[in-house]
């Protein structure tokens, strides 16, 4: 019995490994040059979002600085809604109100951390849950 249990979960870890891995593969083939003339931070953030999930990423900005967010899911996905807070929970931008556009250039007063939240959007009640597929979310800099 202990055995199946070690195979079950190899094959687990490897499928994590592998889907992280294409996810990496296109958020550096197709979103990393959405960032145009702002220089990358070297981070590929890329998670494996489900239809009815929301995921959050707390990431630290500097002032004085201008950043440029972008937000890129599989072309076979539904639109992603995303809302930038800050630690008090204030929404500072929220792409719903600009059409759901997939990128946010910013700059801040202060040095802070951001949350960044994001979810599918909700196309209907009879959207199929089992949509889920690689989404990016990179950072940029301008010099």
């Amino acid at each position: 019995m202990k055995y199946p249990m070690i195979v079950v979960l190899l094959v687990l870890m490897l499928s994590t490994n592998i889907s992280f891995s294409q996810c990496r593969n296109f958020a550096k083939e197709e979103c990393k040059p959405k960032l145009e003339e702002y220089i990358h931070d070297g981070n590929y953030n890329g998670v494996v979002l489900n239809v009815g999930e929301q995921v959050e990423l707390h990431k630290a900005f500097f002032s004085g600085q201008k950043y440029r967010m972008v937000v890129c899911p599989e072309e076979q996905l539904p639109p992603v809604h995303f809302k930038v807070m800050n630690d008090d929970l204030v929404v500072l931008f929220d792409n719903k109100d600009e059409g759901y556009i997939g990128q946010y250039d910013f700059e801040i007063p202060k040095s802070t951390t951001l949350i960044i939240s994001m979810e599918f959007v909700q196309t209907g009640e009879d959207m199929d849950r089992s949509v889920s597929g690689c989404v990016a979310l990179l950072f940029g800099m301008k010099l």
